[in-house]
């Protein structure tokens, strides 16, 4: 019986280093040609980031061969460190097992998803032919995305919506109006939003002026700059239909203003007033929890003591019955005599 759990937890511990093993491998990659195979052993890390560093490990069992090459080749959306060789090549390899290592770049504006790395390699120095294998690397999603919306221009006041949909917060968020033929900017032409999540929004004001004639409706570009999550800054362009309501070559003036209280008349749920509103309600909370804690204080101070809330009480309705009897009699003293009792008394005299 004992045995038998011995054996058990044998090949519970060799599952569970297979399962890890598996981890850390991520997976196995095979291409047999010319008696040369090729597998991927780990690439670190997982997944790799946009405008990052990978390194990556490939096993090659060489064969019997008097000769081998490989080569990483760059291509987007990978490109080997400068500092790295391509190519490695190996002479009377007697069917022994290599593993090459390499540093390689993801590009900043990479795809998210599973993106192709290949390799090149031959067995015949000579010869023009090789052979191309790749393998799939994850790229994983740091970048986000804008939509952005007027709200109703009142003049030269220009307030825009920017909503973040994608799925990545947007750190270190600056909204800018770049110099376009149709716009003209008065005052700042940027303004810091801070970070903004994913699924909230924000508005900024601008004072702008169309130029050229008339009030057609034209689309005014916006550029947004923002940290990732991986710390790299990125930039984006967005294009927003805007209808100016100013008059032609009007001199705007004014700065343009981040508005983080006032919502104005924003098409989007603003989580920031739905926070506004969960801290009234619970300060509103706190506020009954506060008066309720102190009637019953004053019930239990009560029901411990009494005599001295009596006597507290008889105190502060001595000192009103006296300052009422005070009020009286100076009122009938100060009452004024009739003037027929002031005549009867001077003819008394």
């Amino acid at each position: 019986m004992k045995k038998q759990i011995f054996l058990g937890l044998i090949l519970c511990l060799f599952f569970v280093s297979v399962a890890s093993a598996e981890e850390v491998l991520n997976y196995s990659y095979s291409s047999d040609y010319d008696g040369i195979q090729i597998k991927e052993l780990k690439y670190d890390p997982y997944p790799a980031n946009p405008g990052e560093y990978f390194e990556i490990w490939i096993q090659a069992q060489l064969g019997n061969r008097d000769y081998a090459k490989f080569e990483v080749l760059s291509e987007y959306p990978f490109s080997i460190d400068y500092n790295e060789n391509p190519i490695r090549e190996y002479d009377n390899t007697g069917n022994r097992e290599v593993v090459m290592h390499y540093k390689v770049r993801v590009a900043d504006d990479a795809v998210e998803g599973e993106n192709e790395l290949k390799l090149k390699y031959t067995g015949d120095k000579y010869a023009n032919s090789n052979v191309i294998t790749s393998f799939p690397i994850q790229i994983s999603d740091v970048q986000t995305n804008f939509d952005l919306v007027i709200q109703e221009p009142s003049g030269t006041d220009v307030s825009i919506a920017i909503a973040n949909i994608g799925k990545n917060t947007a750190n270190s968020l600056i909204v800018r109006i770049p110099e376009q033929d149709n716009y003209r900017v008065s005052g700042t032409n940027g303004q810091m939003v801070g970070n903004l999540d994913s699924g909230d929004y924000t508005l900024v004001s601008f004072t702008l002026a169309q130029i050229g004639r008339g009030t057609d409706s034209s689309n005014l570009q916006v550029q947004l700059d923002y940290t990732d999550s991986i710390g790299e800054r990125r930039s984006l362009i967005k294009e927003v239909q805007f209808i100016s309501t100013s008059p032609v070559g009007f001199n705007a003036t004014g700065n343009g203003q981040v508005s983080s209280g006032n919502l104005g008349n924003g098409n989007f749920p603003r989580s920031n007033l739905q926070q506004q509103q969960g801290n009234s309600i619970f300060k509103s909370i706190w506020f009954w929890v506060g008066i309720i804690v102190l009637v019953v204080g004053c019930y239990w101070y009560y029901r411990k003591n009494p005599e001295k809330i009596k006597n507290f009480f008889s105190q502060i309705k001595s000192k009103l019955n006296k300052k009422s009897r005070s009020e009286k009699s100076s009122e009938k003293g100060s009452k004024k005599v009739p003037d027929w009792v002031s005549a009867e008394r001077t003819n008394k005299k």
